[in-house]
């Protein structure tokens, strides 16, 4: 997919600056945390070979060009029929369990206080909440086909601007956290 850059935006280069566990730029751009932090617990996921059907989509930014093309064909495809779940790692903060995106409920408080259960008890200093304060990111796309749609906390903040800071500590001890049975 061709993909536009909104007006007034520009690709630049990210001068990285690490403050013990934090990680920002130098304020002359943004550091793009939120999906690059995602893409880092997925990348773990799938190299300690955790069993899932892992995406990477483009344009999430610019209106989830990606998950909007695979949500229409949806239902043409065979692993549709096995999905029951959806989960992106692309919220801010270090606490969250999106239980609601753009006001409307996109999990059901069961499924996500079982997972919140689940992932404070790993030892990790992991302490999820449900939140339903969800704006937008890819996992939108499948609430009307999917049963349950979430999205989790990675340890950034200030997302988009050029105060944008990731905790590395909270990623890597994320990362770490021994994901018990998806299922």
């Amino acid at each position: 997919f061709p993909v536009t850059i909104p007006a007034g935006r520009k690709q630049t280069k990210v001068n990285h600056i690490f403050e013990g566990n934090i990680v920002k730029t130098d304020g002359t751009s943004i550091l793009g945390a939120d999906d690059k932090a995602g893409m880092t617990v997925i990348l773990y996921m799938i190299s300690k070979k955790k069993p899932g059907l892992y995406f990477f989509f483009i344009g999430e930014e610019v209106g989830c060009i990606g998950s909007r093309k695979l949500s229409k064909n949806w239902k043409t495809t065979e692993f549709s029929k096995h999905i029951t779940k959806v989960v992106s790692f692309d919220r801010r903060g270090n606490n969250s369990i999106i239980t609601h995106q753009m006001m409307d409920r996109c999990c059901s408080e069961e499924f996500a206080t079982e997972l919140a259960k689940r992932m404070n008890s790993v030892g990790r200093n992991i302490k999820m909440e449900l939140d339903n304060t969800g704006v937008l990111t890819d996992s939108i796309n499948f609430v009307n086909m999917v049963p349950e749609c979430t999205n989790i906390s990675v340890g950034y903040k200030n997302e988009h601007t050029g105060k944008e800071l990731q905790d590395i500590d909270f990623l890597i001890r994320l990362c770490e956290c021994k994901y018990r049975d998806w299922e």
